[in-house]
């Protein structure tokens, strides 16, 4: 007899293995790209069987989709985050760019997986921009305000705020696009001097940004 506690635990059953697909396909994407991915490999990453896989994204391309839209909005959501709360304007500034670093080095690999993809396939590319523009218009409406205001105030000069935006990302970014060559030539291997060399980059950024800003 099927029971509404039997059907609860039916959702939340195809829930989680669903959150495992997803998962896995996130980890397989990323690490190989999307041409040398695999379905059968992501349904054994997941340990779920291949035909279940099937039944909730259907093709590789859909799985792929999902997962790209979810990992692009991720790069884009974390400045608006940190833009959008209520905090002198330099320290908001510092926050963002700190949030966006952080954001980045606790996917580290996720710079490489986006442009990478992008560069070949223009379908992509759109969902990437397409995303990407929304919200940034969000943000740089209301930074130009609260620029306005610093500039008045005589504490800034004038920047535009996608100049701002651009350099932030730009700076933020590059350590982790060149990171397999900036630690070969630096010949940081162990994980306390990797994290020690990233620590002094995102304090670099924040005050190459600061300074750029500043009267």
């Amino acid at each position: 007899m099927l029971t509404f506690g039997n059907i609860i635990k039916m959702i939340i059953k195809e829930t989680d293995n669903e959150k495992l697909i997803l998962e896995a396909a996130e980890a397989e994407f990323i690490e190989k790209g999307y041409g040398k991915s695999r379905t059968t490999e992501i349904a054994k990453r997941a340990g779920v069987n291949h035909a279940l896989l099937h039944y909730y994204f259907r093709t590789k391309e859909n799985l792929f989709e999902v997962v790209f839209q979810k990992k692009a909005k991720l790069m884009s959501e974390v400045l608006i985050f940190s833009f959008e709360q209520e905090l002198p304007f330099f320290e908001k500034i510092k926050r963002g760019i700190s949030d966006h670093f952080d954001l980045i080095a606790a996917n580290s690999k996720l710079p490489n997986f986006i442009f990478n993809e992008i560069s070949q396939d223009d379908n992509l590319k759109r969902i990437f921009l397409g995303i990407l523009k929304e919200k940034a218009i969000m943000i740089i409406a209301k930074l130009k305000e609260e620029i306005n205001r610093e500039v008045a105030k005589g504490t800034i000069r004038y920047i535009e705020p996608y100049d701002l935006l651009m350099t932030i990302v730009s700076l933020n970014m590059f350590p982790f696009i060149s990171k397999p060559i900036i630690l070969d030539i630096l010949n940081l291997q162990a994980e306390k001097d990797i994290s020690q060399f990233l620590e002094r980059i995102k304090q670099l950024n924040i005050e190459i940004i600061l300074n750029q800003i500043r009267i």
